[in-house]
């Protein structure tokens, strides 16, 4: 079965120019549903909101055993197969490592990354990588969001710690590097995160706007200095959304086309810029809703817009993007290209980036 999955995320041959407005919107949006297997709530988003990828998490999904997540992966991109231009979906998950492993049962554990850079033996994590996206691609995830690249210099810093390769940029670096040599050698897609820069903040952005107060000469020698060295070895890098007055004083990270520019223009990234979810407190502080957040994150220039997770709002864990509001999200951004708000060049600039990321998916490199 994983060849079958594999053989379908390389035949589709669709191009910007054959997609409806409503495709192409659609292929730019990341999702989450309710269900364990590929049920009617999957088909409605892959069918109606024509929606390019999904995302994996426990609560949602189950993932029980591999088998259970190979049959939802492998029905899931069935539905994908039999829409008009049967383009694959991006199936992600995040499978850092430590605390932040979505697949348990059956699937190997494998030590935080402060943990395994302690070892002092960075073809360990080369390896741990390699199991990783060989475990994962064997089930139909092909997309790891991972490494986390922030270095981690505030020891108050609530969300990131251990998920970090250390305190020192350069030993951040060095191991994640590697990391990104294991994925790629399992053909596994990648994404550096959180750009740009989350770990010199006391405040966790799933609740509250973090802010960094540092000029672009500080973030050059510390938080940036990870993202310039591996963006070219990098298939996609995730948004932060934290604040940096001295960059942009009036929006944060995910919404700053200035500091989305310094992947573009400074470090010439032309890979997808995916958001971090996009319901998340930090950045409704400032857009107030994930619709006003989706317009804000594409204007400034992210392609993959991630709309799965639960909005952690004022204690309440319950809270959750359900199909009709990411149907609803879907045509709202379809409506802003309508009226000229969004740019289709812009629609068609990221899809192409998509594109050029399937194709990548399940390709082997020694």
């Amino acid at each position: 079965m994983l060849i079958s999955i594999l053989m379908t995320c390389t035949l589709f041959t669709a191009t910007p120019k054959e997609m409806t407005l409503d495709e192409k919107v659609g292929q730019l949006l990341m999702v989450h549903f309710q269900g364990e297997n590929a049920n009617e709530a999957a088909a409605d988003l892959i069918n109606n909101a024509h929606v390019g990828a999904i995302i994996y998490y426990r609560w949602s999904n189950g993932l029980h055993n591999p088998g259970q997540v190979q049959a939802l992966s492998s029905g899931l991109q069935q539905m994908a197969s039999k829409t008009r231009l049967g383009i694959p979906l991006l199936i992600a998950a995040d499978q850092e490592g430590g605390r932040v492993a979505r697949f348990k049962e059956g699937f190997t554990q494998f030590p935080a990354n402060m943990v395994l850079a302690a070892t002092g033996d960075p073809n360990l994590v080369k390896q741990c990588a390699l199991t990783t996206a060989q475990e994962l691609m064997a089930v139909g995830v092909n997309m790891n969001l991972a490494p986390v690249v922030d270095v981690n210099n505030n020891p108050l810093n609530p969300l990131i710690g251990v998920r970090s390769y250390g305190s020192d940029p350069q030993t951040v670096v060095t191991h994640a590097s590697k990391a990104l040599e294991g994925y790629r050698q399992g053909g596994m897609l990648t994404s550096l995160k959180h750009f740009p820069g989350h770990g010199d903040v006391i405040t966790d952005s799933h609740f509250d706007l973090p802010i960094v107060d540092k000029s672009r000469a500080q973030l050059d020698a510390m938080e940036l200095l990870p993202f310039a060295a591996l963006a070219p070895f990098a298939d996609t890098i995730m948004t932060a959304h934290i604040m940096i007055p001295q960059l942009d004083p009036d929006h944060c990270a995910t919404t700053s086309k200035t500091i989305l520019n310094i992947l573009r223009n400074d470090f010439g990234f032309q890979n997808p810029i995916i958001t971090d979810s996009l319901v998340m407190e930090g950045i409704l502080k400032l857009c107030q809703t994930p619709e006003e957040a989706a317009i804000a994150s594409h204007l400034a220039g992210c392609d993959i817009l991630l709309l799965g997770g639960k909005q952690l709002k004022d204690g309440d864990t319950k809270l959750e993007l359900n199909v009709e509001d990411i149907k609803r999200i879907h045509q709202v951004l379809v409506k802003a290209v309508k009226d000229g708000r969004i740019s289709e060049e812009s629609i068609n600039r990221s899809v192409e980036r998509v594109l050029t990321l399937k194709r990548k998916i399940g390709v082997i490199h020694e």
